[in-house]
């Protein structure tokens, strides 16, 4: 399994993307920079996305990637709460800011097919399996557990301020777990209110787990405010150190296999 971070901030700049994932170069997971951060060719080898939830900046780049494979022979498949998918096809695939991408477009065919995923039910996507977990944000969301037949898995905790435990305990447990870190301690309330963590609130979560015997993965944070980059590094270092474990701020184009 060779996962490439397309992004791990919040916002896209010149030197930013949106935080979203690309498992062999065929599962996606969020779409926020995809159709800016790869060539149409490797667009075209997209097979599935798996999409947290419908804020703008994990889903922004659908229908870009639909236009740009409308002359491919095969469909992809959108994964995602029933909630999540009925937002994408009403605000943003709604006919009006873009074509629906899920019905056929004169001579095309329909570019995506929509499958709505249930918490906690492990479904196959692909050469994998997938489970949602839930996750608490504003808007409903999960994050993700993908494993393949050879039991290499990754995991992806979407936009939250909930619970990691049920991504530590998973009989498929990640072997890297990539987590939202947005805001530095000092926001601890706004974060909170917002459906994010801190390193703080990271941390306490960690402890917990090691605590009660819980073996932890590697831990990446991602969905980095952008503004405050260096502080949460810093942070994170020093909660790192306390914990005895790593805690290094992904980066845009890392590898993890």
């Amino acid at each position: 399994m060779k996962i490439r971070v397309i992004g791990v901030h919040n916002l896209e700049t010149a030197n930013t993307r949106h935080t979203c994932f690309l498992v062999d170069g065929v599962l996606a997971v969020d779409a926020g920079s995809l159709a800016t951060s790869l060539p149409q060719t490797e667009l075209a080898k997209i097979r599935a996305i798996l999409l947290t939830h419908a804020h703008f900046d994990h889903c922004r780049d659908l229908p870009t990637i639909g236009l740009a494979i409308v002359e491919r022979s095969h469909q992809i498949d959108v994964y995602g709460l029933q909630e999540t998918l009925e937002s994408v096809r009403t605000h943003l695939m709604d006919g009006i800011v873009y074509p629906d991408l899920t019905k056929a477009l004169r001579d095309a065919s329909a570019r995506y097919q929509f499958h709505p995923v249930k918490a906690m039910q492990p479904i196959p996507v692909l050469d994998y399996h997938i489970r949602a977990i839930p996750a608490r944000h504003p808007v409903p969301a999960v994050g993700y557990i993908i494993w393949n037949k050879d039991g290499m898995s990754m995991a992806y905790t979407g936009d939250t301020s909930g619970d990691l435990l049920p991504f530590f305990q998973d009989p498929h447990a990640p072997r890297v777990l990539f987590v939202d870190v947005n805001f530095p301690n000092r926001l601890k309330s706004l974060a909170e209110l917002v459906g994010h963590l801190t390193p703080a609130l990271l941390a306490q979560q960690l402890r917990h787990a090691l605590d009660i015997g819980v073996k932890l993965p590697r831990i990446v944070p991602v969905h980095l405010g952008l503004q405050y980059h260096e502080e949460l590094a810093m942070e994170l270092s020093a909660e790192a150190d306390r914990l005895g474990i790593e805690l290094k701020p992904g980066q845009e184009d890392m590898l993890v296999e």
